[in-house]
């Protein structure tokens, strides 16, 4: 069971927005975002397999992306949804898409990690490296060093340093959910979907990065971009791959819907 957070403006709208945060946080990632978003749409939050309310993952625990949809298609009605997603939960969205394309609407990924699609001669040493940081982690959590795996992760994904500035809740939080991280890593790494299979995806993508990420992340994006038939681009000048939780105004500003209103958050 995982917790739901959905976000409504003044009145429900007709258009639903499914929001799909990243590795190590949770539906809570979007609070920032909560009034332009709302302003649109009416927007589900959901925490992914392992987060929030739920029971702490178990270390070597395997996840696939397959199963991280399956657990979100409640969501996914007959008239069909919004999805934006977040590096993982960009990586979700775009299963779902491919489980499902009938009921996904469009598509605005920042920096979704399909890590498998780095495999051509032109992408594989990227595609190593981030196998190589992946693997570091997962040896780390899988030997009780969550804390180590937890620096290594922030600091690759938010810069040098990041992690010693993040006050002993957050670094606490951050080392509890590594377990999880892992089997996501893992989930990525084995990911059977070749790069072909995204030429069916027929509604709109939006594709967002900053230039300041990884390489291997701006590579899945260039690859996802030649591939999809309706994708468009946007690199924010400046922004890393933490983009949507350092900088939710301008990702929102790229994404469009900037805008005012209130709206309250209610957890299910």
């Amino acid at each position: 069971m995982f917790t739901v957070h959905e976000l409504h403006g003044p009145a429900r709208r007709s258009e639903t927005l499914l929001c799909l945060h990243s590795s190590g946080s949770s539906g809570r990632q979007w609070d920032p975002m909560v009034a332009a978003l709302s302003s649109r749409f009416s927007v589900v939050a959901p925490d992914l397999l392992g987060y929030g309310g739920a029971a702490p993952w178990p270390a070597g625990r395997p996840t696939s992306l397959d199963a991280e949809a399956r657990a979100l298609a409640p969501w996914l009605d007959d008239a069909g949804v919004h999805l934006l997603g977040h590096s993982y939960g960009g990586a979700v969205a775009l299963q779902i898409a491919l489980r499902w394309p009938d009921r996904v609407k469009s598509l605005t990924l920042y920096e979704p990690v399909r890590f498998a699609l780095l495999c051509d001669p032109a992408t594989a040493a990227a595609g190593e490296a981030i196998i190589g940081v992946g693997r570091q982690i997962g040896s780390q959590v899988l030997t009780c060093q969550e804390h180590g795996a937890a620096a290594q992760f922030v600091d690759y994904w938010s810069g040098a340093g990041t992690w010693q500035r993040l006050g002993a809740r957050r670094q606490e939080l951050l080392a509890a959910r590594m377990p999880k991280v892992q089997a996501e890593f893992e989930a990525l790494f084995g990911d059977p979907v070749p790069a072909s299979a995204y030429r069916g995806l027929s509604m709109p993508v939006h594709l967002m990065g900053g230039s300041r990420s990884p390489l291997p992340a701006r590579l899945v994006l260039d690859i996802l971009a030649a591939q999809l038939p309706r994708a468009t681009r946007t690199t924010l000048a400046g922004l890393g791959h933490m983009g949507p939780v350092e900088e939710p105004q301008r990702v929102l500003a790229a994404f469009g819907v900037l805008g005012s209103g209130k709206a309250t958050l209610r957890a299910a």
